[in-house]
């Protein structure tokens, strides 16, 4: 399921301008704190994560504060000791079940002196009833969150809250981070082209499955990929830029 997902999601993907919105970085408690990005021209939400490292940490997207247990089938995403995993709430005392489709997929998980930060995606609708549809205007966003104990998934005894978050309309990304791949497809390599050289351009490439399959500097405003021992298929190509990112699709024939 979640690579039928995926897939339907990157031949979704646009080429054309889009809008971004953002939360900005939200506090959730004194060492733990979300960003949410919505990014209308790659119909995908990305996720940044930051809290302690030795304890599971769990956000409710479209979630009131004034419910702190969630109705019936509200969307929750929870790393734990298993990894990041899409559960839907109980409206009552339980652990949160767990989806049959995963969307989320982590494109970055680092530990640094005990602060973990994750970064993951998955598209605005995912099409699953489960899944909160992450609006592309500007507004609020309800959150809950929660902390455990440790990385073992159960009750809260690091603490839970409420808060609202809200979506503003950012920084014209496709701007920043336009870059053209050529030839596309190709069986050999191909060439990232950005419209000005820029000493903080990075591209990530993944899988449709979500394994990163490279991560470079992009030094120069032309940069050529070898890619003639990849295996065939599609694969997300990443470009940041003063922390914009863009993503498009690149074909190995």
């Amino acid at each position: 399921m979640k690579k039928i997902t995926l897939f339907i999601f990157l031949l979704s993907i646009s080429f054309c301008f889009g809008q971004a919105w953002t939360t900005g970085t939200v506090s959730l408690d004194s060492d733990f704190t979300v960003k949410f990005d919505v990014d209308a021209s790659t119909s995908l939400v990305t996720m940044t994560l930051i809290g302690p490292s030795n304890v599971w940490l769990g956000v409710a997207p479209g979630v009131s504060a004034g419910n702190m247990m969630g109705n019936a089938g509200d969307d929750v995403v929870v790393y734990n000791s298993i990894g990041l995993q899409d559960r839907n709430m109980l409206a009552g005392n339980g652990q949160p079940n767990l989806d049959a489709s995963q969307d989320w997929t982590i494109t970055s998980n680092t530990t640094l002196i005990g602060v973990r930060t994750i970064v993951a995606t998955r598209a605005i609708n995912t099409g699953d009833a489960n899944d909160y549809i992450f609006p592309t205007a500007t507004g609020p966003i309800p959150l809950l969150w929660a902390k455990g104990g440790g990385l073992t998934f159960g009750y809260h005894t690091g603490g839970r809250g409420g808060t609202v978050a809200n979506l503003t309309l950012g920084v014209d990304r496709f701007a920043l981070t336009n870059f053209s791949v050529s030839p596309n497809p190709s069986a050999s390599n191909f060439t990232i082209t950005l419209p000005t050289k820029n000493n903080s351009a990075k591209v990530e490439v993944y899988s449709m499955l979500g394994k990163q399959i490279l991560t470079k500097q992009l030094k120069e405003q032309r940069t050529n990929i070898e890619v003639s021992q990849w295996n065939s298929g599609i694969y997300l190509i990443k470009v940041t830029v003063n922390d914009f990112t863009q993503t498009k699709r690149f074909v190995k024939s």
